[in-house]
């Protein structure tokens, strides 16, 4: 079968979207594709030609969808700038969005092309792969799309699609445009909202305070699960933030090597607003932004508006057990003492900078990593602090990854393909990241952190 569309996004008001044509492809060509996910999605990979994939045969009229944001701070009407709505994908009673990134020019591109590079759709492909093996909810990439074209950004590059897949691409943007653009509209949309993604809130008295509470839920989920393998988003603005705890965009992402809560990659980040330490933060300052595009629903009353604030006021209480329940099982221990254990285990995080990843692969199994660090005096006594609780390694197997992509492997695959047109380490870095919990003496090299100095130096970017 080839996508069984169904857009209901298309019966909400015209405000909210535009029509979209992908750019002409002459010779469409797939680098990489998801085998596993089409066989998901109930797809026949002979009838999802590339012609299909980037667009060039359309199944229906695709859209470009609206919204606004707070980026780095500032307020901005936005939209689909470089990416488009193929369709509404059914298959087995669930409904995903396919999204063309990356495919030409929409109404919201403004001076941009609507373009993307090969090596920025390639690590999309590679960071969205990774995150979902590493159970991680997330956007994932149907395929990469070579195109028969130059993009220029940093460098020259040839141009490529990403087919993106994910449960909708509504974000607290889309609340926040909706709620300044089409207020009239705000009603209407939050139930489309709740019907697709909180279904179960239909029967509630108050669907809308627990509405929020639910977004609040699944995105605290979503920043503790970055937060256990050390996953820095790079751009948490409103309009990146997804109402169904999916992470997506993975523009100026990057995975942290040496324990920094400082740590920020991106080349846009000046002042550190995202770094790794601050996305709890910031998860607080974005709810804060969607709640208040949800006070148009209220009219009137404060009242209801203010149930809903006290469900925020409950953020850090939430966000602490859920994060505490996390570092607990990494450390594979249920303890009455978890917080103190825990908070010690990360101060000494923080004062040795270690390699984040194989500080738990070693609590796990001793000897494993070849490091001086884990001879010093302070991490066996770290150590013997925690074997005396008792370890549960079962436990931290399945918490604590062996394989993340390392920021230099992910380079040097995209490298690899970029100057030589070679494939094939992207393809390993892949295998290996298939199965990031299992530990394969053949893939030792992939649990091998940089160089400081590399750290030190790396840059991401949006690549927009």
């Amino acid at each position: 079968m080839v996508f069984s569309f169904d857009t209901r996004y298309k019966d909400l008001d015209s405000k909210l979207y535009s029509s979209a044509t992908p750019k002409d492809i002459d010779t469409p060509e797939i680098l990489v594709r998801n085998e596993d996910l089409c066989e998901e999605l109930g797809l026949n990979n002979k009838e999802v030609t590339a012609q299909i994939l980037s667009g060039q045969e359309l199944l229906e009229e695709p859209i470009a969808q609206a919204y606004a944001g707070h980026q780095y701070g500032s307020f901005a009407m936005l939209g689909d700038g470089r990416a488009m709505l193929l369709g509404e994908h059914t298959h087995d009673g669930s409904r995903y969005d396919i999204q063309l990134k990356g495919a030409g020019r929409t109404p919201y591109s403004g001076r941009g092309d609507g373009n993307a590079t090969v090596s920025s759709m390639l690590r999309e492909y590679l960071y969205s792969y990774a995150m979902h093996n590493l159970r991680i909810n997330s956007s994932r990439s149907l395929a990469v799309i070579e195109t028969d074209e130059a993009v220029k950004r940093r460098r020259t590059e040839p141009g490529a699609v990403l087919v993106r897949v994910m449960n909708s691409h509504i974000r607290f943007g889309t609340f926040q445009y909706v709620a300044s653009q089409a207020p009239g509209e705000l009603t209407a949309f939050t139930e489309y909202v709740i019907d697709r993604h909180y279904a179960q809130l239909n029967s509630t008295e108050t669907k809308y305070v627990d509405f929020f509470e639910a977004v609040m839920q699944s995105s605290i989920e979503m920043v503790v699960d970055w937060l256990r393998v050390g996953f820095i988003h790079g751009v948490m603005n409103t309009d990146n933030m997804s109402v169904d705890g999916e992470t997506f965009d993975y523009g100026p992402c990057a995975f942290m090597n040496y324990y920094d809560e400082d740590a920020v990659f991106s080349s846009i980040d000046k002042h550190g607003r995202y770094a790794f330490g601050n996305q709890r933060t910031i998860l607080h300052w974005n709810l804060q932004r969607f709640a208040e595009s949800l006070k148009p629903l209220y009219n009137d009353s404060s009242a209801d508006f203010d149930e809903l604030q006290a469900k925020l006021d409950d953020f850090d209480d939430i966000f602490d057990s859920n994060y505490y329940s996390m570092m607990r099982k990494k450390l594979g221990i249920k303890s009455d003492r978890e917080k103190e254990i825990v908070d010690t285990v990360v101060d000494w995080l923080r004062e040795s900078n270690a390699d984040y990843t194989n500080t738990f692969i070693e609590l796990e199994r001793p000897g494993s990593v070849d490091n001086p660090v884990y001879a010093s005096t302070a991490f066996e006594n770290l150590r013997a602090e925690l074997a005396e609780i008792g370890l549960n390694t079962s436990l931290m197997k399945q918490t604590n990854p062996r394989y993340i992509p390392r920021n230099y492997l992910v380079e040097e695959a995209l490298y690899q393909y970029i100057e030589h047109e070679d494939l094939s380490t992207f393809e390993r870095l892949l295998s290996v990241l298939k199965n990031p919990y299992e530990s394969n003496n053949a893939n030792s090299g992939f649990q091998q952190p940089p160089p400081k100095e590399f750290d030190a130096e790396y840059t991401t970017y949006c690549n927009t």
